[in-house]
């Protein structure tokens, strides 16, 4: 199972620690985890203030680079709650991931 570690920018910028337990966790729970570079916000905070067409860029560039995983696993609910529920109204072609 090919896991894609997605972690949000607050979750970088303010709690690093959690991104690196969670890639421990999974690492000793067997699975393949891969943490790919150039992952940027998703475009939550946009979109929540009302500016959802500027959110589709950064929509448009997670998608495409999560594409390649069985499963993408984040440590925010909010922030995967967002993939899950706003990608497919912001993106017309979206891949539908096992968001988790």
């Amino acid at each position: 199972m090919k896991v894609g570690l997605f972690i949000p920018c607050y979750i970088n910028a303010v709690y690093p620690g959690v991104g690196r337990a969670s890639y421990e966790l999974l690492g000793r729970l067997g699975c393949e985890v891969d943490y790919p570079l150039g992952q940027t916000c998703c475009g939550q905070p946009m979109a929540n203030a009302g500016f959802e067409k500027d959110a589709r860029a950064l929509a448009a560039h997670m998608d495409a680079l999560f594409a390649q995983y069985d499963y993408v696993v984040g440590p925010s609910a909010s922030c995967v709650v967002f993939v899950r529920e706003g990608y497919p109204r912001l993106l017309d072609n979206y891949r539908e991931h096992a968001c988790v």
